[in-house]
């Protein structure tokens, strides 16, 4: 009874792994297939020729990085400040900074508005990097605080006898023990950043600010919509999601397995 019983389950776990990769694999596939149709490969060569496509690339390269940047060092950051060192009110602050997570982003457009306008941050590569980063911090204080939770308090306190600031032990010790989390939140913040399309078509009006997400439009219109090189333009602007992927694909498994520290 219990063989019949693990094969049966094996048997529906196999179905329901083929069923997902199925549900994943067939939009792709689908994209791909109509990216070729009228012009074929024709299709990328004009998407990269007839557009400003490098221009619009190094945008969003500049906004991701930059985003990721301030949100890893946010990040981990106010989760040693709420876990180690531990100031009077810093779970009200935690609590606080986590409510972020319930708000819908389209609720936050108007606001972000208002305040973008009153910093002039308009048309600058600012107007969408601190907002995404704003976006994506409690996340990501969120993951190290729960990482930083799962060290040993000896190795702070042993820092500490040892007669390690604060500074010293984030800087040294903190940060490389960290290294497999932060990477999972560069993945994450970076696929946001890049993948962003609402900010940039608000807060940058210039052409030559205008970001990755917004190539597809040059092929739309409103009496017309060439599909073939939409799709295109979107296989062209995930290549580099998919590069990083593939690049930390390693340190994201082992960060979202919650690390090797021992």
């Amino acid at each position: 009874m219990f063989i019949r019983q693990t094969f049966i389950g094996r048997a529906l776990s196999q179905i329901a792994v083929l069923l997902s990769i199925v549900l994943v694999a067939l939009p792709l596939v689908m994209i791909g297939w109509q990216s070729l149709q009228g012009q074929g490969g024709l299709n990328y060569l004009v998407v990269l020729t007839g557009t400003p496509f490098v221009t619009f690339i190094g945008n969003s390269l500049v906004i991701a990085v930059a985003t990721v940047a301030i949100v890893l060092v946010c990040s981990l950051a106010g989760a040693f400040a709420i876990e180690l060192l531990r100031p009077r009110g810093s779970r009200l602050m935690l609590a606080l900074l986590l409510g972020g997570l319930t708000l819908p982003a389209v609720a936050l457009i108007a606001p972000l508005f208002t305040i973008i306008q009153s910093l002039q941050l308009d048309n600058t590569h600012w107007a969408v990097i601190l907002p995404q980063a704003a976006i994506a911090l409690p996340f990501g204080v969120l993951l190290c605080s729960n990482y930083i939770r799962g060290l040993p308090i000896e190795v702070w306190e042993a820092a500490r006898i040892d007669g390690a600031g604060t500074v010293r032990f984030f800087v040294s010790i903190l940060v490389p023990l960290a290294r497999p989390i932060l990477f999972v939140i560069a993945v994450f913040t970076f696929l946001g950043a890049w993948n962003e399309y609402v900010l940039p078509l608000l807060f940058l009006q210039a052409p030559d600010l205008r970001v990755a997400t917004q190539v597809p439009t040059y092929f739309a219109s409103e009496r017309r919509m060439d599909l073939p090189k939409i799709f295109a333009a979107n296989i062209l602007i995930s290549i580099p999601v998919v590069v990083l992927y593939l690049l930390t694909q390693s340190q994201f498994r082992r960060g979202l397995s919650g690390g090797a520290v021992k």
